[in-house]
């Protein structure tokens, strides 16, 4: 059945969708309004959200004209980055650019509930599923905008004015610098555990464990001042995915437990 769209300033986008649990009936006729109202309309790709289910359903139509059906997805790597030109049904008559993963791979779940995965290589197909995934976590493109202007940009589209130019929510954080070198120095401390088996003398052994005793108290302290900075972002960008605190505090742990393991190995290796 064809359901009508919401559309701003319609707050119901604010709400952060849920995840599907029970794959019966109920949740095919949801995707089967949402469907409908995709031809009803000559839509290329809804969320369930746009017609006012609060559930974490993506449809796209594929160039052959079949549907392929996103269920509770999420994205779990992203690679490179491009300038997207982006419109969304929510704010009619606007087109902002908007910093997108060229390529991402994504976990998400088939109507009968089976676990699958796929690689999106084509730009503009792996950007419309970002863009519909902003609006599981109750946003829109808007959200990776400075909040300062995305302010102005709701008041212009309240008195239909015109949409200002707007900084956006970047592709690549300067908080990315923190875990690239976080990562060369985990690399290198990988490297010193093995030399022992490499032939190194033991002078050069005994430099590196000493290198290695620096290298994780700063790993410890990038990770510090990783996280204050995400912060920051956080309190600059509304809804910016790469903000969001659960993925910050994921990074972190990771790294300070491979610190920590390698620390430790050095010690009873090098040491």
């Amino acid at each position: 059945m064809v359901q009508k769209l919401v559309i701003f300033p319609d707050e119901r986008v604010n709400i952060s969708c849920t995840d599907v649990r029970s794959f019966n009936q109920t949740l095919w006729d949801v995707i089967e309004d949402i469907r409908d109202t995709m031809e009803h309309h000559k839509i290329t790709a809804l969320v369930a959200m746009q017609i006012a289910y609060p559930y974490n359903i993506i449809l796209i139509k594929e160039p052959d004209g079949s549907y392929s059906e996103y269920i509770n997805p999420r994205i779990i790597g992203s690679y490179g980055a491009f300038e997207s030109q982006e419109q969304t049904l929510y704010y009619p008559n606007i087109t902002q650019t908007i910093p997108r993963a060229e390529r991402i791979k994504v976990v998400y779940e088939d109507r009968h509930g089976n676990a699958l995965h796929c690689d999106i290589e084509d730009r503009v197909y792996a950007a419309t599923l970002q863009r519909k995934v902003d609006y599981l976590f109750g946003g829109t493109f808007l959200d990776k905008l400075d909040k300062n202007h995305k302010e102005k940009v709701i008041a212009a589209l309240a008195n239909d004015g015109l949409v200002p130019e707007v900084e956006v929510c970047p592709a690549f954080s300067n908080k990315d610098y923190f875990v690239s070198f976080t990562d060369k120095l985990l690399i290198f401390m990988g490297f010193t555990l093995v030399s022992s088996f490499l032939g190194f003398s033991k002078e050069t052994l005994e430099s590196f464990y000493l290198i290695d005793q620096f290298l994780v108290p700063t790993i410890f302290a990038l990770m510090v001042g990783f996280f204050f900075y995400a912060q920051y972002e956080a309190k600059k960008y509304s809804r910016c995915s790469s903000c969001q605190i659960g993925n910050n505090i994921g990074v972190i742990v990771k790294r300070v437990v491979v610190a920590t393991l390698l620390g430790i190995g050095a010690y009873f290796v090098l040491g």
